[in-house]
């Protein structure tokens, strides 16, 4: 590549009913100073007049082309564009976003003097509906733990070697949201990214765009199972967005929503439960609750609705032992378990017979609707977790410190 003196560019953008913006996206790739370029339009379909904008332009300009069909979305437009692409370096630019005068010579610039940089990205300004800049985009020079922390890239700044994009197997295409995220933390695994101070794109903010849209409900956590399946864990810093984004959603459904991604590592879980689909239980609910010695069962934390609100009282046994009479408070409660390294049953029982606790435990209910209470959900906890869950009903604002001095995790690379 160093004896090229025009390497070819390929550009990739993904399209769908976004009219309104792409004819300024087009022009800024067909009107750069760097004329070796294709540009590759895949659309999936538009329903919105783009097509004639993108048969316009196919028809003037031989640089230009273009795909129209049904597609399984931006990720597969990108992969279905790579194939197509003859280019020895790619741009990914989306169909709402434009580049910045002298962005792809600055990039293939940058790419010839360092020929062991896999990607190159720069700066970028986040901009209005009318492509107005806002404010400089968030990016920061490579450094791999910034990365696992939180994505540094944006990604119309970044440009990518061809050869380097179909090494690591193109964008996932189980990703609907932080697909660009996931492909740099598989490049960053194999290859150096470079990282140039010049503006070079601009990432255009509107009602309509993904991060506007999908960042709250499905952006944080595909970040998070992007990083599990990259890094196997979870910065502090997004689980401190997480939890930011969706505090107003209360402290139990963030308990059972971040004990999927395993923050803090193999805790107890929940094997078998009798209850019925409707989250009715009789009066006694058997929990089976498999347990790693490393992180032995401490508490369980118990969301329901007793509808004998004369009777409140509940019996826990633990491996057929009577370990404690609860009186409940609220719909909320949390027990605490003498500690348990091994998988355990467990049996919580209302107390709304007092004549005999004993045939309860060793006699069904004839009537299976003879329900006594509501369980909407029952997790158990390690100490780690229950330590955690004491913060979260405190104030978000101690969360971070509590994550920074409890739970500490391994840099990604200390050299950089």
């Amino acid at each position: 590549m160093n004896n090229e003196v025009s390497p070819l560019v390929s550009i990739i953008t993904p399209s769908y009913n976004q009219g309104s913006f792409i004819k300024e996206t087009i022009e800024s790739v067909l009107t750069q100073d760097y004329s070796n370029i294709e540009y590759i339009v895949i659309d999936g379909g538009s329903k919105d007049g783009t097509l004639e904008i993108l048969n316009s332009y196919q028809n003037s300009d031989p640089r230009f082309n273009f795909v129209s069909e049904p597609d399984r979305g931006q990720s597969h437009a990108i992969n279905k564009g790579l194939k197509m692409a003859k280019g020895k370096i790619i741009g990914w630019l989306n169909s709402d976003d434009t580049y910045l005068p002298n962005a792809i010579k600055k990039a293939v610039e940058s790419l010839k003097e360092d020929p062991n940089w896999g990607m190159v990205y720069g700066k970028a300004y986040a901009t209005d509906k009318k492509n107005k800049a806002l404010y400089p985009y968030p990016v920061e020079p490579f450094n791999k733990n910034r990365l696992f922390e939180r994505c540094i890239i944006c990604q119309p700044a970044a440009f990518i070697r061809k050869e380097v994009f179909e090494e690591v197997g193109g964008v996932d295409e189980s990703f609907f949201f932080c697909m660009d995220y996931e492909l740099w933390m598989r490049i960053a695994k194999k290859h150096e990214i470079g990282y140039i101070k010049a503006y070079l794109a601009n990432s255009r903010c509107h009602d309509s765009s993904k991060t506007t849209l999908y960042w709250k409900n499905v952006g944080i956590k595909e970040c998070m199972i992007a990083s599990l399946k990259n890094y196997g864990k979870i910065s502090n810093m997004m689980i401190c967005d997480f939890v930011n984004l969706n505090y107003e959603k209360g402290v139990e459904w963030i308990a059972q929503e971040i004990k999927q991604f395993e923050i803090f590592e193999a805790s107890p879980k929940i094997t078998k439960m009798s209850i019925y689909n409707d989250s009715w239980s009789r009066n006694f609910l058997d929990i089976s609750v498999e347990v790693n010695p490393t992180k032995p069962l401490y508490a369980l934390l118990m969301k329901g609705k007793d509808i004998q609100s004369n009777k409140k009282q509940l019996m826990i046994y633990l491996n057929g032992k009577l370990i404690e009479n609860y009186t409940i408070v609220d719909q909320t409660s949390i027990v605490l378990i003498p500690s348990v390294i091994d998988n355990c049953s467990i049996k919580v029982i209302k107390n709304s017979a007092v004549d005999s606790i004993e045939k309860q435990l060793n006699n069904h209910p004839s009537n299976l609707k003879d329900c006594v209470f509501s369980v909407d959900n029952i997790i158990p906890l390690s100490e780690q977790e229950y330590e955690f869950i004491q913060i979260l009903y405190k104030k978000f604002d101690f969360v971070r410190k509590w994550l920074k001095e409890n739970r500490k995790l391994n840099l990604i690379d200390t050299d950089s």
